[in-house]
């Protein structure tokens, strides 16, 4: 009773040095008078609900969490826990930041393991009203006390943790995948197809392919599962079923599983491999399984196919190719900056010149954010393709004796790795130390330097 006896205290100490008595207070309230002497002078003392001490906070004029932690006794009043205070307490203590009160409360209400269903239901309707960061502890409390390893609930808490700590620090990406990728199989179809393309993608930034061609076959086996189940005619799909967070149409997943196949084996320079896989999500037209928004999707892998299958082109040594390359950067701005990277590449794979190009093309980070045309590809992501483009520009200037653009090119990637945390990039930067000099003081010939970088 020492948390209730504190709390109430602190009640009847702010009253007096506000001059309220139980009247006063319950006319500006609005809680009964016997109420207010039920819960400060009864013996034991009628326990305050969370509502009754949000109301008082308020007519007292006292800021929001005022006497939370004092409240934590009465959600165990008499040692027992009551849902009907700790739940609304939870939640007000989630909205103002108190994540300490939150893992109190739950690790002292999950002394009785029958309360995890409550926690996991708490930490669901969280997430799904956008609220990820207050969902965190709900969720890893849960991932703590379930004892069941292979329960689909704990699958669930792991998939969306691991969906709340994607950030910009690639590094920590990587381990919250590695941390969620053993619970991945046991996720209900929705999450699982969301999970195994958040991986996906993942791996793609981090620059692990391999991994990235095993996930996008798992991918495709289980949207072409789902796609099958669809398409029986006696196939309802469950009200209650999980979903991701934002819903993406079917076509989706079964598109980007073969679009991650066609990126991890032009990655791993398995050209004549990756081909028939842009010819297939190159035309989704035939899906039965079909709506406005899937027609968009079928839309939209259409324009990626041509651009991958440009740039495998380029990868083989086909620069015929390049105006239309150039047409299709126009056409498509969103993809300008990743089709810039992969000319460089193919540049320097084949030691072509691509000074015009650049000289066209290629624009600052700072001035690519505020130009492009919407906010398609999240900032993390512009961020590291420009990393990856820096560095293939340090190379393509080496090539061509450009110490000083090399050297420019070379410091902008260092400084985009470090702050994405991103070990791809540092790979690259390393392998730059086995190209010939660059940066030897000397009267090294600056010539053939483009006329913008």
């Amino acid at each position: 009773m020492e948390k209730s006896f504190k709390l109430r205290s602190a009640i009847e100490k702010e009253m007096a040095a506000q001059g309220h008595n139980f009247s006063t207070l319950s006319e500006k309230s609005g809680i009964n008078r016997g109420v207010f002497s039920a819960i400060l002078n009864s013996t034991p003392p009628k326990p305050v609900s969370f509502h009754q001490l949000a109301t008082i906070t308020e007519a007292l004029n006292m800021p929001p969490g005022w006497l939370f932690d004092e409240y934590v006794g009465e959600c165990f009043y008499d040692g027992k826990p009551n849902r009907r205070r700790i739940e609304p307490f939870l939640l007000a203590c989630s909205e103002l930041g108190r994540t300490d009160l939150v893992r109190h409360v739950l690790e002292r209400l999950l002394e009785d393991l029958k309360y995890v269903p409550f926690v996991f239901e708490t930490a669901e309707s969280l997430f799904m009203s956008g609220k990820f960061a207050q969902a965190v502890p709900f969720y890893e409390i849960v991932v703590e006390h379930e004892k069941h390893q292979h329960s689909v609930r704990l699958s669930v808490s792991q998939y969306r943790l691991f969906r709340a700590r994607l950030s910009e620090d690639g590094e920590e990406n990587l381990k919250a995948a590695v941390q969620f990728e053993p619970f991945r199989g046991l996720l209900p179809v929705w999450l699982k197809l969301d999970a195994l393309l958040r991986l996906g993608n993942l791996y793609y930034e981090l620059g692990k392919y391999a991994e990235m061609e095993v996930l996008a076959d798992e991918l495709f086996e289980a949207a072409s599962k789902r796609y099958d189940e669809m398409r029986d005619p006696n196939f309802e799909e469950s009200a209650n079923e999980l979903k991701p967070m934002p819903f993406k149409h079917l076509v989706f997943y079964y598109g980007s599983a073969l679009l991650h196949k066609h990126l991890s084996l032009i990655e791993q320079e398995r050209y004549e491999e990756a081909r028939p896989y842009g010819e297939k999500y190159a035309d989704l037209s035939d899906f039965a399984v079909m709506d406005d928004e899937g027609r968009k999707e079928v839309a939209t892998f259409k324009i990626f196919a041509l651009g991958n299958t440009l740039d495998l082109e380029l990868m083989l040594g086909n620069f015929s190719v390049l105006p239309q390359y150039a047409a299709y950067m126009d056409e498509y701005p969103n993809e300008a900056l990743l089709c810039l990277v992969n000319l460089v590449r193919a540049a320097n794979r084949h030691g072509a010149d691509v000074d015009d190009l650049l000289s066209e093309r290629y624009r600052p980070l700072d001035h690519y954010l505020e130009q492009r045309p919407d906010n398609y590809y999240p900032s993390s992501v512009v961020r590291s393709t420009f990393a990856s483009l820096h560095y293939h520009l340090a190379v393509y200037h080496h090539h061509r004796g450009r110490r000083d653009y090399s050297a420019a090119h070379v410091r902008e990637c260092w400084k985009l790795s470090q702050e994405l945390n991103n070990q791809q990039h540092f790979r690259q930067l390393a392998s730059l130390l086995s190209l010939p000099p660059m940066f030897n003081p000397g009267d090294e010939s600056q010539a053939d330097e483009p006329q913008n970088r």
